[in-house]
């Protein structure tokens, strides 16, 4: 150790012994401390103890010991043990203690602040031990952490108490290793929690790291006598609530074991436990504590061992417990920590297996990490204060009354789980909701009001010390159930009489909620501060006095001693001669519910009670008066309760007119606007249902099933119990014909309808063990119609309406897998067969943020019965596995008739795969996903059917991949699903057989009509069965269904009705061809001549210049200047439509062609000397001109950019045309500064040129892309388009591409690559052409197979940044680079330029990383850049132009909203097909331009490109309205653009898409025109 360390050392002790809290012990003795700490260098006698081991605190000690006998006498019990005595005391103040710390507490003082600086020191230079040292964060792991200011004073608390010092201390003076304990706890938890936040688990490491080295804390504070093992949770909490990090202790006191009884715990709370399980400590020969940090199974029975009387329940209740942690071990092995703690390097997230390949073991553990995944999510939102806020503050800004329903919900399901201080927000919040206009919404909220006071103090109860007194400032369930019963029963008369009313009206559901809930030893204090409600009948006014007789009517009678019925009795008494009607029935019903166990002499009071008739026989007439009676709005609802049970006793007695009564019960079930109304007609109409016949009951059963669809919600809602129960009393042919109206209902396009035809399905599901004792049937029958039920409901688990999705999330939770009815053999036989659909569907389930809480809800009841059934009863039996049909297809769309195929193949015992491919090359599908949810929705109700993985990819004609196959089903025989048209036709069958070959598969053909040719199968060595479909089902086909979408009709004989709604909704198919275009060849050529033969003389003369006043002069002139000519010819011999003429000249040619100096220097100046010569651009006049000028134009100046020219002039050989001059102010051409005579001379900067994609025709779909109206539209846009651009940088060459030119002639060079003919021959080349930008998309090239890779440019919402991503609805890259591997060719890569090199740097690696062999890159137009980045990436590369330089570029499409752009992430997607982008003009976004643009340009661009988009829309959409006889509207805007973007203006702006886009352009230029100021000055300025 150096002098300079031991100086610091002397500094810092000196600084502790000189300040708090030591200073208070040691201020007498300053002096003599300075002294001793700068003159006699007290330090250096402690450095031979750093000699590479542990310091021992009894050296230091008897090195320091003359200085303690000068500061204080030693203690009796001497120095180290009164020093960790000190240190205990200072921590939980003991008043006994008080006397010896005033005597010796200046020794223990500097000794505890001596270890402190000399353990320092220790830590600095002997590697790190786990279980002696506890490496703390650093204020660099700080950052960001919601904890992170309860952790410095944690570290605070720790420095200055000593906390540490003590645990050394107790090491030596006592029997107890605590701080092993503790610092492998913290060891362990620490690790964890690392690695999981590296996997992205949002997990505070603050709150980690303080909580797990503070969970014993409390062990210290426990005094002689008390329960160590019991206590030190309270003396732990107690140490961070006096310290204000209130935080913190609630996740160090509560690191029980039984702790993990709670269904949910936060991941911090989960890792504590878990390190404090592993960390145990066992004895050794001699007694002595052994700290081991163990495994999970090690440290299970090691626990076990420790545990108090231990019995069966106790035992089942620590595995439970265990198997929790087991479970989040696994988890965290998932995502790639290091639960070994072997210190490597962190192996990343272990790649999880699709569900479809699962076995059902695999699905079962799946399951567990996805409800442990879902766990911690939902904790992380809940225990998370801001987070929590947020989340109230969203549900009390909720205006729909459904939405406001399901957050109610989410507070039901996890109230138990919040903070003490989250309830009471909570609380208030509810009480609020007391007051909503929703009766149905004040119910919810009462209930719970009742509920979370219930469980205001739930989970493990931990032990109080003997003295101990509760804090007079926390919040008590007692003081809570007190405040809100005053709130309840006398609301706050400043309240309006109606609110005041709502909220009277609640008070019996509150009060049963609450007794329902509360614990047995709680109910009695919370009944008796009701109770005292019910002491002064006489002082309580009507409505008062109505709701608590009400309320203790719906009392249990079991939870009432005989002196609260006698009490309640009298009250009832006292209040039955009110002149309130509903008083005095209120008051008799009491009475008459009470007499049933009170004393005789009680029952003389209710005989008398007023206003009730329960006994007295009922005539038909008045009967018929009650009917009126319960459908007048003045009738008090209490008197129709009592009317309906007479009715019901009428009814049972066998009075007669049953049908008549049960009509009557049904129109109050659908209509009343009491609750308690409608469920006591519903229960009335179950009780009478015995007494109905069979025709009766199927009426009444379709009367209610007709008020599903018809009512309003808030009546319908409470259909569904009643109609479910009820459909169990019809005969089976009947209830078949009520499941078929549920199923056509669960097709409906309204959510709210589907929602409760599942809630109804579930009923019938959950209680239909009652149906096998009232009509008894033969097994498979009732199992059938079970699976049937499930069906149902997973078809709602699929649907496209997020209410529906979420219905089903619920019913599946509460009604099957967490119902106290259905038995447990059912549960288990339905988790079988729905266990990979929930697995599947649930994980592909898009939502927002209520559905995540419905979706977290459902798997953790199916985890809990997952548990349960391991832990209770052995776990699961599987069956033995069924063989794998591998059906492939494109699926576009997923029929009737693939759904009978795929029935009729499950019906033979096969688990049937839907391989969604992308093999059919030529076909025009939909996006891959896409087609996947059709085929999930279409499927969800068929059991042993799944969606195969999309990152498995299966050419049948690959052996490769048929072997892959074949291994991913081990012990399985797997077989081919193909038409018979497939085996006659498929080149993989010609092919010769070979191992793994589709010859070797076992195949299920389905037999397609042949004629009377039969089907040969002879190549096939496998095992074949060969079906046939129905004759109804073989004539759909995606042709029939393409055509009723273009006109709008209905497809649902066709495909599933649910996926009909869902491609609707999504506007797919619409005008949309089943087979890719082939890209042909245009009748248009470029030819180069040197010179101005008599031949090119004699093409030219007649076509080109045929109204020309002099050509022999022109082509005189030419020749003088020895110009090259630029020909444009209609195909290769055919006539000339134009040319130009040219000359690119060196510096020493210049002059002699300028005839200037001043000139030639002017040229010389700005570009070294070489500059490009235009003398004149020829086309004959026509509708057509000036696309022609614009066409040879650009191509001589690529030409000489290519050559590498970086100026251009204009020196026309004769008089310019006005269309030439025109072209050329477009291309950015300016009047040159230096004249040449009385010549106009036009010049332009072509060092770094504006690049203008010209492709919006490549964006129309056809018949549009070819219409006249339309086209003149788009290029009257581009050329306004092109003269904006010229005002960016006045004089710098604006370069304009056309899409269509540059199509051409890759399509030459792809051809060239792959060998075969540009024209279509029949024969196909060796290679894949796999175009991986916008260029190419939705078209095949001749005679090469032809497959997009579709990638996409993906900004952030807040357009920061953007990454190269798979285009929406696509599988991603890795995936798609995967299948097209899976074609076993070489690639053509295709693109229409290549400059910064984004995207090819994005898919280079994952193709050689799939194997597949990149023969070519070619693409539209290549700069100097782009060239160098596939120099680095050793791609062969070639171009259609060559751009040394680039200042910016520009693809038309993507600045015209609506029709181009960049994609926007946003979690939800947009409907009617539409996605979210960016264009990046104002005023959606900055444009991306560089700074020094001339003034106000990037506003006339982006006013420019708003007009453009605009008026191209408009002659979409007037020739749409010509054509079709409607409107072009955004929902089918579709039909008219290939790829329909809609700008982006976040995430809770919506589109009416029965508007037109032009309409919302119209708006976007008026916002555009208010910014135009600041718009100038920002940018311009």
């Amino acid at each position: 150790m150096n002098k300079k360390r031991i100086r610091q050392m002397s500094a810092s002790l000196l600084r502790r012994l000189t300040t708090q809290p030591a200073v208070r012990w040691l201020a007498p003795h300053r002096d003599m401390l300075v002294r001793l700490l700068e003159e006699q260098n007290f330090i250096q006698r402690f450095v031979p103890l750093y000699d590479g081991t542990r310091l021992k605190c009894a050296n230091i000690l008897m090195l320091c010991r003359e200085e303690l006998d000068c500061l204080a006498p030693e203690p009796e019990e001497g120095w180290l043990a009164f020093a960790y005595d000190f240190a205990r005391k200072s921590m939980f103040p003991d008043p006994s203690f008080e006397p010896r710390r005033e005597r010796y507490g200046a020794g223990a003082a500097f000794l505890l602040a001596l270890l402190q600086v000399l353990l320092d020191a220790e830590r600095a230079k002997l590697p790190a031990d786990p279980l002696w040292q506890l490496e703390l964060l650093e204020d660099g792991e700080l950052e960001g952490l919601v904890h992170q200011d309860s952790y410095r004073l944690f570290l605070r608390g720790y420095r200055r108490e000593y906390v540490y010092e003590m645990m050394r201390l107790g090491l030596e003076a006592t029997p107890f290793r605590t701080l092993e304990h503790i610092a492998g706890v913290h060891h362990v938890a620490l690790s964890v929690a690392r690695d999981l936040k590296a996997a992205g688990v949002p997990i505070d490491l603050a709150l980690v790291s303080a909580s797990a080295a503070g969970h014993d804390i409390g062990k210290f504070g426990c005094r002689p006598g008390e329960r160590v093992p019991y206590l030190h949770y309270y003396y732990t909490d107690l140490w961070f609530r006096r310290r204000h990090m209130e935080d913190i202790g609630y996740v160090a006191a509560n690191h029980s074991v039984w702790d993990l009884e709670l269904d949910y715990l936060s991941v911090e709370s989960l890792v504590l436990i878990y390190a404090d399980f592993r960390v145990k400590q066992e004895r050794g020969p001699a007694g002595q504590e052994i700290t081991k940090i163990s495994t999970l199974t090690e440290a299970f029975d090691v626990i076990l061992s420790k545990l108090d009387n231990v019995d069966d329940a106790k035992r089942t209740r620590y595995t439970f417990v265990y198997a929790k942690l087991r479970d989040f071990e696994r988890y965290m092995v998932s995502l790639g920590a290091d639960t070994s703690l072997g210190g490597g390097a962190r192996s990343g997230p272990s790649g999880r297996k699709d569900v479809a390949l699962m076995d059902p073991a695999e699905a079962v553990e799946a399951l567990r990490l996805l409800g442990a995944e879902h766990n911690i999510a939902l904790m992380s939102r809940l225990t998370n204060q801001r987070s929590f806020a947020g989340l109230l503050e969203l549900a009390r800004g909720e205006t729909d009354w459904r939405r406001l329903r399901a957050y109610l919900g989410v507070f039901n399901s996890y109230s138990v789980y919040l903070s003490a201080p989250q309830k009471v927000q909570t609380l208030a919040f509810l009480y609020e909701l007391l007051m909503h206009r929703e009766g149905d919404i004040r119910r919810q909220a009462a209930a719970l009001i009742g509920e979370i006071i219930a469980r205001f103090q739930a989970g493990y109860v931990k032990e109080k010390p003997a003295n101990y007194v509760p804090d007079s400032r926390a919040s008590m369930d007692l003081d809570q159930w007190k405040l809100y019963l005053e709130k309840v029963v006398c609301p706050d008369t400043k309240l309006m009489a109606q609110h005041r009313r709502w909220i009277s009206y609640q008070l019996k559901t509150i009060v049963n909620s609450l007794l329902e809930k509360c614990g047995a030893d709680r109910r009695g204090l919370f009944l008796k501060a009701f109770l005292r409600y019910y002491r002064h009948p006489d002082r309580l006014e009507d409505e008062v006095a109505f709701q608590l007789l009400e309320t203790a009517t719906a009392l249990p009678r079991d939870v009432l001693e005989d002196r609260q019925r006698s009490s309640l009795l009298a009250f009832a008494h006292a209040l039955s001669d009110r002149e309130t009607e509903e008083v005095r029935v209120a008051a008799g019903l009491l009475m008459e519910y009470l007499s049933r166990r009170a004393v005789p002499a009680e029952k003389s009071k209710t005989a008398s009670a007023p206003g009730l008739k329960l006994e007295q026989l009922l005539t038909d007439e008045e009967v018929s008066e009650i009917f009126l009676d319960n459908l007048k709005a003045a009738t008090p609802w209490i008197v129709k309760q009592v009317n309906i049970r007479r009715l019901t006793r009428f009814a049972q007695d066998g009075g007669g007119r049953l049908l008549h009564i049960a009509t009557h019960l049904t129109n109050l079930v659908k209509v009343s606007g009491q609750v308690a109304v409608r469920q006591s007609a519903g229960d009335a109409l179950l009780d009478i249902a015995p007494q109905l016949t069979a025709e009766e009951r199927n009426e009444v059963a379709v009367e209610l099933g007709r008020g599903l669809e018809i009512g309003q919600l808030e009546f319908s809602k409470y259909i569904p119990d009643c109609l479910g129960r009820f459909c169990l009393w019809l005969p089976p042919d009947l209830l078949e014909e009520m499941l078929d109206d549920l199923d056509e209902t669960l097709c409906s396009s309204n959510g709210r309808v589907i929602s409760l035809a599942l809630d109804t399905a579930a009923v019938i599901y959950e209680e239909y063990d009652t149906y096998r004792v009232r009509f008894p049937e033969e097994d498979e029958i009732y199992r059938r119609r079970r699976e049937r039920l499930l069906g149902m409901l997973l078809k709602g688990l699929a649907g496209i309406q997020p209410e529906v999705r979420q219905e089903a999330l619920f019913v599946l939770g509460r009604r099957v897998f967490g119902s106290k009815t259905l038995g447990r053999h059912e549960k288990r036989r339905a988790f079988l067969l729905t266990l990979k659909k929930i697995l599947a569907l649930v994980g592909e389930m898009p939502g927002d943020e209520l559905t995540f809480y419905y979706r977290a809800a459902m798997l953790g009841r199916l985890y809990r019965f997952v548990t349960e059934e391991e832990i209770l009863h052995g776990g699961f039996q599987f069956e033995e596995p069924r063989p794998v049909a591998f059906f492939p297809g494109t699926f576009d769309p997923f029929t009737l008739s693939h759904k009978g195929i795929v029935r009729a193949i499950r019906d033979l015992g096969f688990e049937v795969m839907l391989a969604i491919d992308e093999f059919s090359w030529s076909k025009k599908t939909q996006p891959h996903r896409t087609r996947r949810r059709i085929a999930a929705i279409s499927t969800a109700d068929e059991f042993h059917v799944s969606i195969f993985p999309e990152n498995f990819s299966v050419n049948i004609a690959n052996p490769q991949n048929l072997a892959a196959l074949r291994a991913a089903f081990p012990n399985r025989t797997t077989a081919i699903v193909v038409g018979s048209d497939v085996v006659a036709n498929a080149s993989s069958y010609r092919k010769p057989p070979e191992e793994n070959s589709i010859h070797t598969f076992d195949h299920i053909i389905f037999r397609r009509d042949h004629g009377d040719v039969p089907p040969d199968y002879g190549a096939i060595t496998g095992h074949v069965v060969e079906l046939k479909l129905p004759t109804h089902l073989e004539a759909i086909s995606s042709t029939r269904i393409r055509e009723a979408v273009d006109q709008g009709r209905d497809i649902s004989n066709l495909i599933d009705p649910v996926a009909q709604e869902f491609i609707y909704l999504h506007g797919l198919y619409l005008r949309e061809p089943q087979d890719k275009p082939l890209l042909r060849m245009e009748d248009m050529s470029f030819q180069r001549r040197l010179e101005l033969t008599e031949e090119t003389e004699a093409l030219l003369r007649p076509a080109v210049l045929a109204g020309h006043p002099d050509p022999d002069g022109l082509f005189a002139r030419l020749r003088q200047l020895k110009d090259h000519v630029y020909v444009l010819r209609q195909e290769e011999s055919g006539t000339a439509l134009g040319f130009a003429s040219f000359r690119c000249l060196d510096s020493h040619q210049l002059f002699s062609r300028l005839g200037s100096a001043e000139l030639t220097a002017f040229v010389r100046q700005q570009t070294g000397g070489r500059a490009l010569i235009i003398s004149g651009i020829y086309v004959p006049r026509g509708p057509n001109q000036l696309d022609l000028c614009q066409l040879l134009l650009t191509e001589v100046i690529t030409l000489a950019l290519r050559q590498e020219y970086a100026y251009a002039l204009f020196c026309p050989a004769e008089p310019v045309a006005a269309y030439v001059r025109e072209i050329l102010i477009l291309q950015g051409f300016v009047t040159a500064p230096v004249a040449s005579g009385e010549q106009e001379l036009l010049a332009v900067d072509m060092r770094r040129p504006i690049v203008l994609t010209r492709n919006v025709e490549t964006s129309i779909k056809a018949p549009f892309a070819s219409n006249p109206a339309v086209l003149a539209a788009v290029s009257a846009a581009h050329r306004k388009l092109q003269r904006s651009l010229t005002a960016l940088y006045p004089g710098c060459l604006v370069l304009s591409m056309s899409a269509g030119v540059i199509y051409q002639r890759l399509l030459r060079k792809i051809a060239a690559c792959n060998g075969v003919p540009a024209e279509p021959a029949g024969v196909l080349g060796d290679c894949i052409c796999v175009p991986f930008g916008k260029i190419l998309r939705g078209v095949a090239v001749p005679n090469t197979v032809t497959k997009t890779l579709h990638t996409d440019k993906v900004y952030e919402p807040d357009l920061s940044s953007y990454s190269i991503e798979s285009y929406p609805f696509y599988p991603p890259l890795p995936d798609q680079v995967r299948m097209i591997q899976s074609f076993n060719r070489p690639v053509i890569l295709v693109d229409d330029m290549l400059h910064d090199g984004k995207r090819i740097r994005r898919i280079a690696p994952l193709l050689a990383e799939s194997g597949a062999q990149v023969r070519q890159v070619l693409v539209g137009y290549l700069t100097g850049v782009g060239r160098d980045t596939m120099e680095l990436l050793g791609c062969p590369v070639d171009s259609v132009y060559y751009l040394p330089n680039l200042r910016m570029r520009f693809v038309e499409s993507t600045l015209y909203p609506f029709i181009g752009g960049d994609t926007v992430r946003r979690s939800e997607p947009m409907a009617g097909g539409l996605q979210p982008a960016v264009n990046r003009i104002f005023p959606y976004a900055a444009p991306d331009f560089s700074e020094d643009c001339a003034d106000g340009s990037t506003y006339r661009l982006s006013l420019c490109c708003l007009e453009n988009a605009r008026d191209i829309l408009l002659a979409l959409e007037t020739e749409y309205r010509a054509l079709y006889a409607r409107n072009l509207t955004l929902s089918r805007l579709g039909e008219a653009v290939i790829l329909p973007l809609c700008p982006d203006k976040g995430s809770c702006m919506v589109y009416d898409l029965s508007r037109a886009a032009s309409a919302y352009l119209d708006n976007d230029i008026e916002m555009l025109r208010r910014l135009q100021a600041s718009v100038k000055i920002v940018i311009g300025g």
